[in-house]
Parts: C-alpha cells; structure tokens; sequence
C-alpha cells in the first residue's frame, strides 16, 4: 500500500484487542516492556489502533450516542454544537449550530445528550432550562422544558455519573442528599456551614407524571470545608479540604434497565432489577493493600507539595487576570517561576509579567467579531482533511510516522513529546471564547496564594480503594467499565477492569495516555476523544 507524509501531524488512535478471557495476550506487550499489573485476575491488555477516526476538528467531546444505522451524535461542548457523524466519521452534519437562531440553537453553555426509550435521544440546555427530544435520525422532534431545575446540574455535569434508562423507561440519575443548612457565627467572627452528607441519592424521574423515586443510595468522599476570616479586607472565605485518597461507591444504568451499585469497601456489586428486587455479585479480584501510618503521612505529605506547587501556579494566572481585567498593577518584584504553563484563551493584547511570553502557535482568547473555534492559519483546514487516511504523524522532530494499515485500521501513538499525547499546542484548532469581565465599577481586591488544606493522615482509609470518583461507565453490550487504581504503577493510560453482565471480571484494557472514554456502541465498540497537534479528534475502536 502506498502511503504518503504531511507537514500535519494527525494521530490515529486505536484498535482492537483481544479478550483476556480468551487467553489471549497483547502480542506488542514483550516482557522487557510488560507493565506491572495486578497478580489477580486478567492480566492487562492495551488498546492499540481504531477503525476509524473523525477528520472534523472539535473542541471538546462532552458525549456521543451511537444511532441504530450507526451514525453517531457527537456533543462538542466548547464549540457548541451537536454534530452527527457518519459510520466512517468523515462527513458530519450539524444538528444544534450555535449560531443559529432558531429552533436548532444549541445554547450559551455545553448541554448534555441523555438516552431516551424508543432509540430517541434527549438533548438538555441548561440555559433555557428546555429538552430537546431527537428522533432515530437526530432531527429535532420537539422541545419539552426540564422536569425540576435544581436538577440540571446533575445531569449536565459528568463528575456526577452519566444518566440512563432504567425501569418502565424512566431516566435514572443522581441528586445530592440535602443537609440541614443551620446557619450560626462562631465566636471567631465566622459562620458555621455543616458538612456535606456523605452519601447521594440515585433516583428516576417518569417525564409524563414528573414523579421522582430514590432508587438507591451510593457513598461519596466527605467534602469537608474550613471557613477563615479575610483579616481586614473584610468577610471571609471558604477552602476546600484535599482527600488525597477518597473511599467512594459508584452506579451506572445497564443496558437491560438494571441500575448497577458499585461498592469501594469490598468492591461488589448490587443490581437493582427492573422487577424491583435486588442481586449482589461476588466480590471482585483486587490486589488490596494496606496502608500503614508511614504509608499515610508520606501520602499527605507528596499531595501537600504538589497542591502547593499547583497553587503556585494558579496564582500566577489569577494575577495576570486581575491586572488585564480590572486595570490593575502587578505587585512589585513579581515574577513567574520555572515550569509554569500558560493557560490557553488568554487575549492576545493582554500584558504579561516580566519574563513572560505567549507560546508559538498559542490558542488566544477570540478578538471582536472572531467566531469560537475558527480555524487558526489560513487553510489549516484543508491540510488537516488532507491529511485524514494518509501518513497520520510527521517523522521529524521526534515524532513517529504512522500509515494507514488493514481494513483502514490505524495504529495508536504511544510515544514522543508530550507523553504519549501528539506534539504541539491545542491552539491550532482555534480561538477560544474571551473571558467575560464584571461591570458595575467593582474591582475584586488583588489575588493571593490560596492556602492547601489536605485531610489529616489519620482520616484515610486503612486500604487503597479500588476506584476513585466517577470511574464507571456502562458500555451498550452489557459490561461495566470500572477505572480502577492499580496497587502497583502501570505505564500509559487508566486501566479498567470490564465486569460482564453476570457481574463477573472478564477482562482488564489500558487506553493510550491521554485519550478518554465518551461513549459506546453495540458490538463491543467504544469511542475515544484523543488529541493531536491539530485539535481534538473523535475515534472508533471495535474490540475483539
């Protein structure tokens, strides 16, 4: 096959993997480079090329659904848009634009794509507070408003799971379990907030009736908070307490509207049946360990510094903000340490510190009249679809050349700069949005250091849980897809354990660095946001 090379550098991500439950290895893992992994269980497996990878550049993929001919809905949360892609992911349409001003306006924040019983697919704005209901072919059926408010942030935001189909087709979500907010001042001049609950609650909602049910309940980190004084600028403010090492539970919707419970204290699981009795697996293979007092301290310890270092480095940002936004003068002798990063969407006629400048081929905040997203050079777009199927990485530079392979099958990149993720800087997608500045004529008082507040050593679990927060999602063939936290470190990306319908662990699969779960498909299919020194690509990977 002959192949060709480009000056754009386009990563093609992954493919297919045998089954460890077929005794299967992974034939590129050699025992000089095979990463340590659990001793129980499967061993791990790497996913190594996809079967297809999207041309169009994107901001960001919040979430994508798999339509039943195949074609796929592909939240694009940063550009506001929800576009809907071929088998090939090639060519696309856009089905919420958000310049539009009619019917199909996708909204002024990312929304949210939530299945629907009868292969429709709701899409929730929480700006207008509405749904729009999406038929089998992804037009626009309708527009429903949402069912109670105070919900939207919970099914808009992933870090609270991702909502499903459950029982008699009513979508299954979680909800915060409310605390008495009793309201008192201290002695030292600040107020009491009781703590959040430890816990939440999974419910589901009956869109005809409205009618909200609890389902279940799940356990989550303590978000502890310490309120201080602000001295003599007057109020105070609120810190959040660091858990460096969270015990939590975790749920997911399973394809056959059973609502799974994933436990972090023995790490089982319980069904909830759509009959509404209830079914526990066994629990699962993990290699526990146990976490002495040192073990704790020197835990602490390693997160206070790295927080510190990362506050550090906010700061910096926050006083390059509050100069440019409010006219303000930077303090005298600031200057900026080694190894800080600017963030992108800074304008570029803002004015930086001494010793600071903008990156080349830097993302800029949008200038007026400049479209979010817009290409960056002139006919970048035009190389990058050029570039699409052909030699997907530049071989200069340290980076690695990669050809288009069998069945349009391409290997994943899993080496050179950036650690595993393809070279160069995520500005040549575009503009982002400029920062919105506050009128009125109040100027919030300069920036400072925020203060690290880790939880003390003895308040962690005396085992090393074996997920963390939002670590699990269902996949569309019945399998739970768990991130877990391997006992001992492991080259490259997450790795999961897949847990079958019958509540079994099956398999364990390692994603390349840097690439992330959005989505499933039927047949084993998973889809994968990964990034490249284009942008940010969509990619299908069919496993074996």
């Amino acid at each position: 096959m002959k192949s060709t090379c480009t000056a754009i550098a386009f990563a093609a991500a992954v493919a297919c993997i045998p089954s460890a439950a077929r005794g299967q290895t992974d034939p590129a893992a050699r025992p000089d480079s095979t990463p340590r992994g659990p001793t129980v269980g499967p061993p791990i497996q790497r996913i190594a090329t996809a079967s297809a990878v999207s041309t169009e550049l994107l901001g960001s993929i919040t979430s994508v659904r798999e339509l039943p001919d195949g074609r796929v809905l592909v939240n694009d949360g940063t550009r506001r848009r929800l576009l809907l892609m071929d088998t090939t992911l090639s060519k696309f349409e856009i089905v919420l634009d958000s310049l539009s001003t009619i019917y199909n306006t996708y909204g002024t924040r990312p929304g949210a794509l939530i299945p629907y019983p009868g292969d429709t697919t709701l899409f929730l704005d929480p700006a207008s507070l509405s749904m729009l209901v999406l038929d089998p072919n992804g037009k626009v059926a309708r527009v429903r408003s949402v069912w109670r408010a105070e919900d939207v942030p919970y099914l808009t935001n992933n870090i609270y799971g991702y909502p499903g189909i459950g029982p008699d087709g009513r979508i299954v979500y979680r909800v915060r379990a409310v605390p008495d907010r009793g309201f008192a001042i201290q002695s030292s001049g600040v107020p009491y907030i009781p703590p959040d609950p430890d816990s939440a609650f999974i419910v589901s909602v009956d869109l005809s009736t409205r009618r909200l049910d609890t389902l279940g309940v799940i356990r989550i980190p303590k978000n502890e908070m310490r309120i201080r004084s602000m001295g003599d600028q007057g109020g105070f403010t609120v810190d959040q307490v660091v858990n460096p090492m969270p015990m939590t539970d975790d749920w997911a919707v399973l394809p056959d509207r059973r609502v799974a419970f994933i436990r972090g204290t023995d790490y089982r699981i319980d069904y909830l049946n759509p009959d509404g009795t209830w079914s526990s697996s066994q629990k699962l293979p993990f290699e526990w360990t146990r976490l002495l007092d040192e073990d704790k301290e020197r835990m602490v310890d390693s997160v206070r510094v790295a927080q510190q270092k990362a506050a550090a480095m906010q700061y910096i940002t926050q006083v390059i903000r509050w100069v440019n936004m409010y006219n303000g003068n930077y303090p005298e002798g600031f200057a900026v340490p080694d190894g800080y990063t600017m963030p992108p969407g800074i304008p570029r006629d803002w004015i930086l510190p001494t010793g600071l400048k903008f990156p080349e081929n830097y993302q800029y905040a949008c200038a007026p009249g400049e479209t979010p997203g817009a290409a960056g050079p002139p006919g970048m777009q035009t190389q990058v679809r050029e570039a699409a199927g052909a030699a997907v990485m530049g071989g200069a530079s340290g980076m690695t050349v990669v050809t288009r392979g069998e069945a349009g099958s391409a290997p994943i990149r899993t080496e050179g700069p950036a650690g595993g993720r393809a070279a160069g800087p995520p500005g040549a997608a575009g503009c982002l949005p400029a920062p919105v500045v506050g009128g009125g004529g109040f100027t919030p008082p300069p920036p400072t250091v925020r203060p690290v507040v880790i939880l003390d050593a003895e308040q962690l679990p005396d085992y090393k849980p074996p997920f963390s927060t939002n670590a699990v999602r269902a996949d569309e063939d019945g399998n739970l897809w768990v991130r877990t936290n391997p006992p001992n470190p492991v080259p490259g990306g997450p790795v999961y354990d897949i847990i079958s319908s019958e509540g079994q662990l099956v398999n364990r699969l390692q994603l390349p660095p840097g690439y992330t779960i959005v989505g499933f498909g039927k047949g084993k299919i998973v889809y994968l946001s990964m990034r490249d020194t284009t942008g940010i690509h969509l990619a299908r990977v069919r496993l074996r």
